[in-house]
């Protein structure tokens, strides 16, 4: 798989990134409100003025915005939990949609040992699905992977959701660190390739969610985009998430992928 220039995203929390996206001519993912305090009302005008203000300076054309993952848990038995986790991000919806955003990446909410992952799958995809019931047409959900150990409970998950807006994003570096002793990415890719409409890529040791470049860890890419070449859908999106962005574009083009 070559050139994947205009599907490549950075995320705005990688230091360097707007220099990055801008030098390199690549879209951006905003990180502002993963943080669910930033949506508050009060807050409202200041954080779309930086969204607005990164977006001009990066010169990305296409954004994804990254919903919060504050104490966000789809799949809450307490429903004042639920409801909160609604609130919160209907709240990141209004700002993807005034910023111009085309997709939100939403956290999964999975917390091993409290909930089971028949609860997981099935309690998930009715928040979701009433998520999605009031929203445009055209707008789309990304639920990412974070402390699963394997793709079988998401899989479960989206044959239950059966919505094409609603989607995966595959963080690889979270299923390398939470289980890559049980299953290798590519099988992650495999199973969950028809559901696969984004990547957040980074890499690390197996054994911590460290955020590092592409070409630092246990993580093989070549491997991995292989992968995605057979398994996901050929618009399938990428987003940098290493802490730093610079050396992960240094890869992708020293490798021949930008």
């Amino acid at each position: 798989m070559k050139n994947i220039r205009e599907r490549l995203f950075a995320a705005t929390f990688s230091a360097g990134a707007l220099d990055v996206i801008r030098e390199n001519k690549l879209n951006i993912e905003i990180n502002h409100t993963c943080i669910s305090e930033a949506l508050d009302e009060k807050n409202r005008l200041h954080l779309l003025d930086e969204i607005r203000n990164d977006i001009l300076e990066s010169g990305a054309d296409r954004i994804i915005l990254h919903g919060p993952f504050t104490e966000i848990y789809p799949a809450a038995i307490d429903y004042r939990a639920r409801r909160f986790a609604m609130e919160r991000l209907n709240d990141a919806y209004e700002v993807a949609t005034s910023v111009g955003a085309e997709a939100m990446v939403v956290h999964s909410g999975y917390i091993p040992f409290i909930y089971f992952k028949e609860w997981q799958a099935e309690k998930s995809s009715v928040f979701w699905k009433e998520f999605m019931s009031d929203k445009a047409p055209g707008f789309r959900i990304y639920v990412e992977n974070v402390l699963e150990d394997e793709p079988y409970m998401v899989a479960e998950m989206m044959k239950l959701i059966s919505d094409p807006r609603i989607g995966v994003c595959l963080d690889v570096g979270h299923a390398l660190a939470a289980g890559h002793s049980i299953v290798p990415i590519e099988k992650w890719i495999d199973v969950l390739g028809p559901y696969i409409c984004h990547f957040h890529i980074h890499n690390n040791l197996g054994t911590g969610d460290t955020h590092s470049s592409l070409g630092n860890g246990m993580l093989n890419f070549h491997n991995i985009f292989a992968a995605t070449q057979t398994c996901c859908r050929s618009d399938v999106t990428f987003t940098i998430e290493s802490r730093e962005a610079a050396p992960s574009v240094k890869w992708l083009i020293d490798e021949g992928y930008l």
